[in-house]
């Protein structure tokens, strides 16, 4: 067992907090600063995400058409194989897992 405290990014958007690799699996846990009107464009990634939006307001977008609002206290899985955008509507703190099979 380990314990860590929960930090936020003072220069970069993106901060990773645990990375760990167990029974197949690699685990990436990290935190994200984004600012009102910050958007990422549409993008895929290597692994299944789960985000927990701490605080503020997101909207994200996937290529088929998908469109949610993200509030605080949210929670958004994403399928490894969804492309999408996310457009920041208020300042967000955003606590991410992602996960990996190898």
């Amino acid at each position: 067992m380990e314990v860590t405290p929960l930090t936020y990014p003072e220069k970069e958007y993106l901060k990773y907090i645990i990375q760990k690799q167990e029974d197949g699996v690699v685990i990436d846990c990290g935190s994200v600063v984004l600012k009102k009107g910050h958007v990422l464009p549409f993008k895929a990634l290597y692994a299944h995400e789960i985000s927990y939006l701490v605080s503020g307001k997101l909207k994200v977008y996937t290529k088929d058409g998908n469109e949610k609002i993200m509030n605080q206290g949210d929670l958004i899985y994403l399928n490894k194989d969804e492309i999408r955008k996310t457009e920041t509507l208020k300042d967000s703190k955003i606590l991410f897992f992602l996960f990996k099979e190898i």
